[in-house]
């Protein structure tokens, strides 16, 4: 059977479909699977064997309009897939599972353009986002033992991240990533720059600073905070590397601390355990870590939560979910987690 997968959502959700695949790979009946997502994700798969052909769909750029997604719809017909599943419930998404051509189209309930399904999946809130997308396929969550994302584990890009690591004398490090594309998602700068003068006083290794560009200021800012000597130990790679590369440097650290955002599901694929603060949003909304040496760092005003996704500013003006989060209340289960053999 050809299957196709169609999901141009954020990096994080990319992240968490890959149990997914490996649960479509593990069929005996699978010809080829295709994937269909946007350029930024696309990466994430790069020369991973668990994908037959990758269809880049750059919605907002290059195949903006009508010619580019006609283009898109040309690839996926050459693909020519005997079941499209379709996690992502956009209305051009669906508009794609009838396009292809494909008898058995599946996707959610709730799908903007369920119509477009042949059979439709109850989307369940109350599961994790891993669990919810397995469902597509028919499978039962496994409470005890729940599927973890991964990532393809390139022999090439372990070895440049070893070097980097090694060039700048850091060695085992913690990873911390600060970003966000979300204000109300991003624990204040000062919380990072207190935690970080603990943890050079407990923690005798390293740290890096991961993030995409649009977070290299803010690591450059508390990088800059501490002396010379202190900034050391400090390497910001936000803005530098990739992020294969990234989730390469994940797997060498000891434990990583990040918001809600794409580093997180980035060091679950790595089997990094993860402490994740979360503010506005909650774990329970099926984006939060699983494995069992994580933890989740969180206050529950009243006002929380005030979305689905995060906000570019606080409704009531305070961010009481993430500024009342103190250092020593993250300092303190990392100490732990680190603890841990």
């Amino acid at each position: 059977m050809r299957t196709l997968l169609i999901h141009t959502a954020w990096l994080g959700d990319l992240v968490l479909t890959t149990p997914l695949v490996d649960h479509l790979r593990a069929d005996p009946d699978l010809e080829a699977l295709a994937l269909v997502t946007t350029p930024a994700a696309s990466s994430l798969f790069h020369r991973d064997p668990r994908i037959d052909e990758l269809i880049v769909y750059d919605k907002r750029g290059h195949d903006r309009g009508i010619g580019g997604y006609r283009r898109v719809i040309k690839r996926i017909r050459a693909f020519a897939p005997d079941r499209v599943l379709c996690p992502h419930r956009s209305l051009r998404s669906g508009l794609l599972t009838i396009f292809s051509g494909a008898w058995d189209r599946i996707g959610y309930s709730n799908s903007v353009f369920s119509l477009s399904f042949s059979r439709m999946v109850h989307y369940n809130p109350e599961l994790h986002e891993v669990d919810r997308l397995l469902s597509l396929a028919g499978v039962e969550p496994n409470v005890e033992t729940p599927p973890m994302p991964s990532l393809f584990n390139d022999p090439e890009e372990a070895g440049a991240a070893r070097k980097r690591l090694a060039d700048a004398k850091i060695g085992h490090p913690i990873a911390l990533a600060p970003g966000s594309a979300w204000m109300t998602k991003r624990w204040p700068l000062e919380c990072w720059i207190e935690l970080l003068r603990t943890m050079l006083l407990d923690h005798e290794g390293g740290f890096v600073l991961l993030g995409g560009s649009a977070d290299a200021e803010l690591c450059d800012t508390i990088r800059d905070a501490f002396s010379a000597a202190d900034a050391a130990r400090l390497l910001n790679l936000a803005g530098v590397i990739s992020l294969r590369e990234s989730f390469q440097i994940l797997r060498l650290c000891r434990a990583a601390v990040v918001n809600d955002s794409a580093p997180l599901h980035l060091a679950q694929a790595a089997g990094t355990p993860t402490l994740a603060i979360f503010g506005s949003t909650w774990p329970a909304f099926g984006f939060g870590p699983r494995g069992a040496r994580d933890r989740v760092v969180q206050l529950t005003p009243e006002c929380k939560p005030c979305g689905i996704h995060g906000k570019n500013q606080c409704p009531t003006g305070t961010l009481e979910c993430l500024r009342g989060i103190t250092s020593e209340m993250v300092a303190d289960p990392l100490k732990e987690m680190l603890a841990r053999k």
